[in-house]
């Protein structure tokens, strides 16, 4: 989310504020799977929910932004497209997908395979930004590939085939996910973040009430769901986006994303705490090798430029 006038990065101290905000944003973002499937639990389908959490967002940041800075709202109608693209792949394909991943496998594992994302987001790049493949970013492709195979049981061909779908789920919404960054890459740089999230979340609840209304059709939750769904739209949406924005006005992308990469753990935590998931020595391992592949990508973008 930086500007395009970049300068060399010079090392200074990490605000602790600012470390803080972006480290509990990132801790809100791995309650997600939680809710998702206490969602399913009440009835909800991944459509359903992927809509009520973004259009609920959307809505409340229109209004918002309509108060309080409505100048955020002036787009280019030449860039609709690319919003349009944004909303579709980044946000609705991305939810529901990765929902029906919570759904068919458990919330550890949709969280490890889902930071499958630095891998597809380093292939990208290469080929539609023409960015180097250096020695250090293909060795975090093969470590995140490699803790990806542990994660979904590879070692084991039964368990395997038998969640192939939540595996091949958990994947594309690691794919989808990276697109949310290069179409994001493309759209931040002219326009501000706040504008970006507000079209990519407002299109991305457009397709997801199409899908719906082509779908089973679209109805109200059920009382009973409503506290989660209220709770998937104003913390891990809302409040984790404010939060994670003002730390990163406080330091440099790249930092921040190393921080956040605190995801996956907090969500394997509390898919074990408060679900009973279980996870084998194996599939742990597994999460390890895909964090510090993150970590190592980041770290050499770190000690050479900012990003």
């Amino acid at each position: 989310m930086g500007s395009d006038h970049e300068t060399p990065f010079r090392p200074r101290p990490l605000p602790v504020s600012a470390a803080l905000l972006v480290g509990v944003a990132a801790a809100l973002w791995g309650s997600i799977g939680v809710a998702v499937t206490v969602a399913s639990r009440h009835g909800l389908s991944a459509v359903d929910t992927s809509l009520w959490r973004a259009g609920g967002a959307f809505l409340a940041l229109f209004l918002g932004v309509l108060v309080l800075r409505p100048q955020a709202l002036r787009v280019r109608s030449r860039d609709l497209p690319l919003f349009a693209a944004y909303g579709l792949l980044g946000v609705a394909v991305f939810m529901t997908i990765y929902f029906t991943a919570v759904r068919l496998s458990s919330v550890a594992t949709a969280a490890m395979l889902l930071y499958t994302a630095p891998a597809w987001v380093t292939v990208l790049a290469r080929i539609f930004f023409a960015e180097p493949l250096g020695r250090r970013k293909a060795v975090a492709v093969l470590l995140t590939v490699a803790g990806s195979a542990l994660v979904v049981r590879a070692y084991d061909p039964a368990a395997l085939h038998l969640n192939l779908a939540g595996v091949a789920a958990g994947l594309a919404a690691g794919f989808t996910y990276a697109l949310y960054s290069i179409f994001g890459k493309g759209a931040l740089r002219r326009y501000a973040p706040l504008t970006t999230v507000l079209y990519a979340l407002g299109f991305g609840a457009g397709f997801l009430l199409i899908a719906a209304l082509l779908g089973p059709g679209l109805s109200l939750p059920p009382p009973r769901a409503w506290p989660v769904l209220v709770y998937l739209v104003t913390v891990p949406t809302l409040l984790a986006y404010l939060l994670y924005v003002a730390g990163l006005n406080q330091m440099e992308a790249g930092r921040a994303s190393i921080l956040a990469t605190v995801e996956p753990v907090v969500a394997a935590a509390l898919g074990v705490l408060l679900l009973g998931e279980r996870l084998e020595p194996w599939q742990w391992l597994g999460g390890g090798l895909v964090v510090t592949g993150i970590l190592s990508v980041h770290w050499g973008a770190l000690t050479s430029q900012t990003v």
